[in-house]
């Protein structure tokens, strides 16, 4: 095999047809998010290693792309976009109006060492509402959430929501290590059940503190895992993420999204700086969740302006490389002819196509000797 014509792994082409479906996407999307108010910001793929280290549970180090420059300090390729909008938010951003509406469509790059096949490279299409607090503005962006997957053409989406405090509040009254906590938490959220059992019975901790994390990863579905999690429940910060969810779904159940929601008690994502709700978006068919967000109101505290946020990031290669059904929304999108030409026609081809193209058409030029007159064939769309 020749080693020039080898992508590094993690990466991928895309081609033709799978670009036009990628980049109709985007802007749908990006559109969607522009009609809602969000502005576009553009920020560099190379980011200081610090910049990100500054607040560690944001950054697993395994994870990132280092590297030196002519000075050596480490730079890094961006693993994400929340950090470097909580930088720009507390610099180029700092005493803009609240709320700020940001959107973005940006590469992200995460290494992974034993594949399994998921990439290395990233498109992040996404937003953030910086600077507001509240029920409403958390209802706003699940409801960008739910037209982001219905934007995307997904059969049967899902949006699946959790609320982190209902997790973090558990420990309350348990006096347990953040490495314990820790532990829990990824045995919780891999589903990994025996672990997760055998691990809660080396700690000092009461039975019900043992039904109860044993319990969380079972515990999603419709509203009824609500009513579940209130019998679980065992002091009132726990009652109280529960009703908050309930309130979501009410508000959205009205908005007409009943059979997109489904809750996740157990969900306990890896990037562990949320501090409110959290959610995942899927597709019919699709293993992977395609969309992931949430509340939090700590982070960019720490670069130094204290703001509350929220806001979701989408895969959209993932849907392309999915082979999700968009064919027929770009065969739809604009008219496609082949034009003819003879010799010595060439100039007035050009002409002539050129006057197709200016009413919205795809027009490609063939040359063909043995053509007297032109000849224009339509041939769909693309």
């Amino acid at each position: 095999m020749n080693k020039r014509n080898i992508l590094p792994e993690g990466t991928r082409d895309l081609v033709l047809n799978e670009c036009e479906i990628k980049r109709h996407l985007e802007k749908s999307i990006d559109d969607l998010f522009s009609n809602w108010g969000y502005r576009e910001v553009i920020t560099p793929t190379l980011e200081f290693y610090e910049t990100f280290n500054y607040y560690p549970e944001s950054l697993r180090e395994e994870e990132v792309y280092k590297f030196f420059d002519n000075k050596g300090r480490i730079l890094v390729l961006r693993p994400d976009m929340t950090i470097p909008i909580a930088r720009l938010v507390s610099t180029k951003l700092k005493g803009e109006a609240l709320p700020i509406r940001i959107r973005y469509i940006s590469k992200v790059f995460r290494v992974h060492e034993s594949l399994g096949g998921r990439r290395n490279e990233y498109t992040d299409c996404g937003i953030e509402l910086v600077g507001s607090d509240g029920i409403d503005k958390d209802l706003e962006i699940l409801v960008l959430a739910l037209e982001s997957l219905k934007k995307m053409g997904l059969k049967n989406f899902k949006l699946e929501i959790g609320n982190i405090e209902f997790f973090n509040s558990a420990f309350n009254d348990l006096n347990i290590s953040n490495e314990n906590k820790e532990n829990i938490a990824k045995l919780i959220e891999g589903k990994n059940l025996k672990n997760l059992e055998n691990f809660l019975k080396s700690l000092d901790i009461k039975e019900e503190y043992r039904k109860f994390f044993n319990k969380l990863p079972w515990m999603f579905g419709n509203r009824k895992v609500l009513e579940e999690g209130k019998k679980l429940a065992f002091n009132k910060d726990l009652l109280n993420g529960i009703s908050y969810l309930e309130e979501l779904y009410i508000q959205l159940e009205e908005l007409g999204y009943k059979e997109n929601i489904t809750f996740d008690l157990g969900m306990v994502p890896k990037l562990n700086y949320y501090t409110g709700i959290i959610f995942r978006g899927y597709g019919e068919d699709i293993g992977d969740n395609i969309l992931a967000g949430g509340r939090y109101n700590k982070l960019i505290k720490s670069y130094g302006v204290d703001l509350p946020a929220i806001g979701f990031s989408i895969d959209v290669d993932l849907v392309v490389i999915n082979n999700i059904d968009n064919n027929e929304i770009i065969e739809k999108n604009r008219d496609m002819y082949k034009f003819f030409y003879g010799n010595k026609d060439v100039v007035q081809a050009i002409r002539k196509s050129e006057e197709l193209r200016k009413q919205g058409k795809v027009v490609e030029l063939f040359y063909d000797e043995e053509l007297s007159e032109f000849k224009i064939v339509k041939c769909g769309g693309r």
